[in-house]
């Protein structure tokens, strides 16, 4: 019986052992954007934003161009809620759609916009990230690979996403999705696709013509 129960614990330790480390989704987020060869902003704000010789990417064609965009109120980490109208009634808003952050390439897009932030943030915008993740998943997130420098939401059962065109439910079926929306609520510019958006000089080119737009 001894030797029984001492094999059993040596099967048990040699399972634990071999068991597959959880990947470094911090790390291979800041591959990806190295591989999408991402660079912060760098320079002065109005040398970014008032260049006439960059080419920014066009908003793609979408139901709610041009249209006040859907409402909504969504805990955030610390299950607040907030909604979205509180904050573009403050400013324009970036607003991003991505998996959770169980997909490094999802987290790439957000780890490349908290590189940018204070960019924005001289404009006035806030950028706001939605995800299926319960709110305590994206603590244990946090815990782990420090925090974004902007509110996470969390829309388990994707109801919002599903609103703004990057949730098929049908198909189960998410897509990334990124939008500019100003002042009054308005979406000016949209983007989906299978990969993130990472361009986010073109961001900050929107925020900064809808806010000229205003005066």
């Amino acid at each position: 019986m001894r030797y029984a129960y001492l094999s059993l614990m040596l099967l048990a330790l040699v399972g634990c052992s071999s068991r597959t480390p959880e990947p470094d989704l911090a790390r291979e987020a800041e591959a990806d954007l190295e591989a999408r060869q991402f660079k912060p902003l760098s320079g002065p704000l109005s040398s970014l934003v008032e260049d006439s010789t960059f080419e920014g990417v066009s908003t793609q064609v979408h139901p709610l161009l041009g249209h006040t965009a859907p409402d909504f109120t969504l805990k955030d980490s610390d299950d607040q809620r907030r909604s979205l109208s509180d904050f573009y009634k403050k400013g324009p808003v970036i607003l991003v759609f991505y998996y959770g952050y169980t997909c490094n390439h999802c987290v790439s897009q957000l780890f490349g916009l908290s590189k940018d932030i204070e960019k924005f943030r001289e404009l006035g915008a806030e950028v706001i990230a939605i995800s299926p993740d319960e709110t305590k998943r994206t603590r244990e997130r946090y815990d782990t690979y420090g925090a974004f420098a902007f509110p996470v939401l969390s829309d388990p059962e994707n109801k919002v996403a599903e609103a703004y065109g990057a949730y098929n439910r049908k198909a189960d079926e998410p897509t990334h999705a990124t939008f500019v929306l100003d002042r009054k609520g308005k979406l000016l510019w949209a983007y989906r696709g299978e990969e993130p958006f990472t361009n986010n000089r073109s961001l900050l080119v929107e925020v900064f013509q809808s806010e000229r737009k205003k005066k």
